[in-house]
């Protein structure tokens, strides 16, 4: 039968094809050119090499080629389709390897592999890998790997890999790897690991590493690692470490070590190490060390090194150089206290102010002004 008389037929049978699609839970009604299987198909055919044109898919099988629909698929989204899955609805498949694109959205059973762009969504109950785009969200219940954008954000049901942004929010059920850039909030259950932006804050449920920025806040359930910014807060329930920035405070449960600037407070239950600055004050459960300014306190089981302070130092012990209005050493000093009033009970070093309190020092030398010293 030559190829004018196959399309003469098919255009008198179109009626009974269409039909066909709905009549059973998985009819396959199609027309074929030149051969079934291969070549053209119009209509809900299981399997096809070439090019398929179909309403709607349902119960799909595979297609190699272009598979091209008209409408979203049927409540049965099968098949596997390697090539181009174009969809004016909307382009599915359980698994899709090539290009799909589709008007409303690109809907991915098992895997999405390749370029998907969704003029609304892309959504998918497995992984998707490679290019993903949307107008306003990518929600995948797996992993999402690769570049991955959503107009209002991208959701990840399992890790989420590459560069991933959302004007609004990035969320992922676990760890977070790569570019990380949303304008509200991005969030892990797990880590965030690389180059990481949130317009309000980054959240996450377990630690942060490389670049962090959050407009607001900088927070992670275990250490924050890296080049740290928060806006108002960096808040860590481990160590937050080396160059870390914050309008206002900088807390590590587990202990503060490099570069710490922060506005207003430096605070940690463990060690403070390195360069902290502040306008606030400076306290650690346990010790500071290296070089402290606090333009308020600084309050310490012990300080060594430098530390400066405007007003005052309150510790258990200091060993090197501290300054304030008023330096309280509650047990051993060791080293060079300068301020207005400076008050030790043991001293071993210098005192400098207009008053200075040792209580180790003999009687009559306790307490002298300018100078008081103890070898």
């Amino acid at each position: 039968m030559s190829v004018t008389r196959k399309f003469s037929l098919f255009l008198l049978l179109l009626p009974s094809i269409l039909a066909a699609q709905t009549d059973s839970p998985c009819s396959h009604g199609s027309f074929d050119l030149p051969v079934t299987g291969y070549g053209i198909s119009i209509g809900n055919s299981a399997r096809h090499n070439g090019a398929r044109f179909n309403w709607s898919d349902d119960c799909l099988e595979e297609v190699n080629g272009l598979n091209f629909t008209l409408w979203v698929p049927g409540q049965r989204m099968t098949g596997t389709i390697r090539g181009i899955a174009f969809g004016l609805g909307a382009a599915g498949g359980e698994e899709i390897d090539g290009v799909a694109f589709g008007l409303g959205g690109v809907f991915g059973g098992h895997s999405l592999n390749g370029v998907s762009i969704g003029g609304l969504a892309v959504v998918g109950s497995g992984d998707a890998a490679g290019v993903t785009f949307s107008g306003m969200g990518t929600v995948v219940n797996g992993n999402l790997t690769g570049f991955n954008f959503g107009g209002l954000g991208c959701v990840s049901g399992g890790e989420m890999t590459g560069i991933s942004i959302g004007p609004l929010a990035l969320v992922g059920e676990k760890s977070v790897t790569g570019v990380s850039l949303a304008g509200l909030g991005a969030v892990a259950s797990r880590d965030f690991a690389g180059i990481n932006f949130g317009g309000l804050g980054l959240v996450a449920g377990g630690g942060l590493s490389g670049i962090n920025t959050g407009g607001l806040a900088l927070v992670g359930k275990e250490q924050i690692v890296g080049l740290n910014f928060g806006g108002l807060a960096v808040v860590s329930g481990g160590q937050v470490k080396f160059i870390t920035l914050s309008g206002l405070a900088v807390v590590g449960a587990g202990g503060v070590e490099g570069l710490t600037v922060a506005g207003a407070a430096i605070v940690s239950a463990k060690d403070i190490a390195g360069v902290n600055i502040t306008l606030g004050a400076i306290q650690s459960v346990e010790a500071v060390s290296g070089f402290a300014f606090a333009g308020y306190r600084t309050k310490a089981d012990c300080v060594s090194g430098i530390d400066l302070n405007v007003i005052t130092t309150q510790v258990e012990c200091a060993r090197g150089i501290i300054t304030g209005i008023y330096n309280r050493v509650y047990d051993t000093q060791s080293g060079l206290s300068i301020g207005i009033f400076n008050h030790a009970d043991n001293l071993y070093g210098v005192q400098i102010g207009l008053l200075n309190y040792a209580e180790n020092n003999p009687a009559g030398l306790k307490i002298l002004p300018l100078l008081n010293a103890h070898f």
